[in-house]
């Protein structure tokens, strides 16, 4: 696992309310991570939601999304892609602010984007 990735990715771990990340193939096969425990559960689940909306999206607007956000009881999980190879999977804090976390989670894809 590159360096250059845990460095982006920890940047994007310093974020208020961000409680985990991790880098995967469309697979949902980690690249990198932070997350540590429950990182390979985190982006296989992850990558399984991107497809199924991939999938509604394409059929219905003939587009692919940006990101898919979960909101559960213990915050939200956002998982957005890195081009045609990879994704990001985040999980936040209860309370948090998504808007700036989605801000630096599209910045953070476009970094990881730029080396794939």
């Amino acid at each position: 696992m590159s360096d250059v990735y845990n460095n982006i990715l920890l940047d994007m771990k310093k974020l208020k309310g961000v409680k985990r990340i991790a880098l995967a193939g469309r697979d949902g096969f980690l690249i990198g991570d932070h997350a540590s425990e429950g990182a390979e559960t985190l982006t296989l689940m992850s990558a399984h939601m991107l497809q199924a909306a991939e999938t509604v999206t394409n059929a219905l607007e003939k587009v692919n999304p940006n990101r898919v956000i979960v909101d559960y009881q213990g915050g939200k999980l956002i998982t957005a892609l890195v081009g045609s190879k990879a994704l990001i999977s985040v999980m936040t804090e209860k309370d948090a602010s998504i808007d700036p976390i989605i801000k630096e989670l599209d910045k953070t894809a476009g970094k990881i984007k730029e080396i794939l």
